[in-house]
């Protein structure tokens, strides 16, 4: 029988898959939504134009960090064709490679700092607001090597089927994150907590505001990164990958990992950079009330959307494994059980906030009016995208899996520029539409590039890939059994 036939299974064995794969991935995910919320959360308390502040410079700060995240992250996708293959020696090779790609974020900040002063003052948000997502946003620069070598070591777990790995790790930053954003941001002194005569001055925390926030968010981020390492190096991943012996830099498959990742990277940028131009330049220019809504909203939203973009990194490794054992037809069956889910999920949390999204807003974050009335609005319109949003990004992972990252940044490319923007421009400018109108334009970009991206999917295309090409070429690896990728 044919490997690209559908082999008869259990009824269940698909989803059971996704699902062993993909809520491990979850939950380690949430850590990054966990350390923002709470960042939001206890900053809202210091008032509006901080609460303004930490959402727009947290969406730069990851903006401007995923063209790298979006290269090392690729990392799942050689990662886990290779375990298909059986050729486990090499996944430690090409996370190596993800590790030492992750040392260009340190020169990215350094280039960065200087220019987020001018970056920050084009969003035009007046200069109080300014200042206060300077301090959020420099800060959150030191967390860039940490953010990035963790990736590559995430990718490497979820890949050979050992998510809870990084899920560990991720809960116990985000403990520590909730504890040092608790101290950092309003200081053991003001919060009446006196200091013990041994370790006075460890204990008496200054009030940090925003700079504790982000100070906070920083430490969790590189407690990651060392957890994942010594995981990484242990005795019995070693024993299994070579993990330790396989550090060396290897030309060819570092440039296999930049030719399949920085397109991937690319589209990451581009989206985020959208979104991000989306948040400042467009809803940012009707004040700091309608900012402060659609963060908020924003806050909800990922929710719904970080578990989605867990499912999205089990996909890749799951899409990825099944190309690698040449079976096309279990992949595609895998990805349309993660569609299944995720399109569910999202679809009720999107109802949960469109119904409750008043009550939450004003339990959570605010107490005023126009604010509530703004981000109720907002969570009413995102529910309607919910589904389509959901086939996005798992088209987005499936795609990625198999090594289709070139179509999706040309794709995210043209979508941006010819429909995103300028449709959120004119609902929001032209139309008299503001903030609310803007997210109509986002809405009908949402649902149109769902569109595309799963007809590519389902289309095949990906099937003629085979990223492994250059070290085949090279003698440097073995094909697959029965040929390419």
């Amino acid at each position: 029988m044919s490997p690209n036939n559908r082999i008869e299974e259990p009824r269940w064995a698909g989803t059971r898959e996704v699902l062993v794969m993909s809520w491990p991935i979850i939950l380690g995910s949430l850590s990054y939504t966990v350390m923002q919320f709470c960042d939001q959360w206890m900053v809202s308390k210091l008032g509006t134009n901080p609460l303004a502040a930490v959402g727009v410079a947290g969406v730069w700060s990851f903006t401007m960090s995923t063209m790298l995240l979006g290269i090392v992250g690729c990392v799942s996708t050689f990662v886990g064709q290779s375990v298909g293959r059986g050729q486990h020696r090499n996944c430690a090779s090409y996370t190596w490679q993800g590790i030492y790609l992750s040392l260009a974020a340190g020169l990215l900040a350094v280039v960065l700092w200087p220019l987020s002063g001018p970056l920050f003052g084009l969003m035009g948000h007046g200069e109080a607001l300014t200042e206060l997502e300077l301090v959020y946003f420099r800060i959150r620069l030191f967390g860039y090597v940490p953010m990035a070598w963790t990736m590559a070591l995430a990718s490497f777990f979820q890949a050979v089927n050992r998510p809870r790995v990084p899920m560990y790790v991720a809960m116990v930053a985000t403990v520590l994150n909730v504890i040092l954003n608790f101290f950092l941001i309003f200081g053991s002194v003001d919060l009446g907590i006196p200091p013990v005569a041994a370790f006075g001055r460890l204990w008496a925390v200054p009030r940090l505001e925003l700079a504790g926030a982000a100070m906070a968010t920083v430490l969790a981020q590189s407690l990651q990164m060392v957890l994942l390492q010594f995981v990484f190096l242990s005795r019995s991943t070693h024993a299994q990958y070579g993990t330790r012996t396989a550090w060396r830099y290897q030309h060819t498959r570092m440039r296999e990992l930049v030719r399949t990742g920085l397109p991937n990277g690319a589209t990451w940028f581009l989206d985020i950079v959208n979104w991000s131009i989306f948040t400042s330049v467009i809803v940012g220019r009707f004040g700091a009330t309608p900012l402060a809504a659609h963060n908020v909203a924003i806050s909800f939203m990922h929710i719904c959307f970080m578990p989605a973009v867990a499912v999205n990194q089990g996909i890749a490794a799951i899409v990825g494994q099944w190309i690698g054992r040449q079976d096309i037809a279990r992949a595609k069956a895998r990805t349309y059980t993660a569609l299944k889910i995720t399109m569910a999920y999202m679809t009720i949390m999107g109802l949960i906030f469109a119904v409750f999204g008043a009550d939450l807003i004003r339990a959570i974050f605010s107490q005023e009016p126009e604010l509530i009335r703004l981000g109720h609005k907002l969570l009413i319109l995102a529910a309607l995208f919910q589904a389509f949003d959901a086939i996005n990004i798992i088209c987005m992972g499936a795609l990625r899996g198999a090594g289709d990252t070139r179509y999706m940044m040309w794709l995210t490319l043209v979508m941006a520029y010819l429909l995103f923007l300028p449709l959120a421009l004119f609902c929001a400018f032209v139309m008299n539409g503001g903030a609310f109108g803007a997210w109509i334009g986002a809405t009908a970009y949402i649902i149109l590039l769902s569109g595309l991206l799963f007809r590519r999917f389902h289309g095949e295309r990906w099937r003629e890939i085979n990223i492994f090409a250059s070290a085949e070429q090279a003698g440097g690896e073995a094909p697959a059994p029965g040929g390419g990728a």
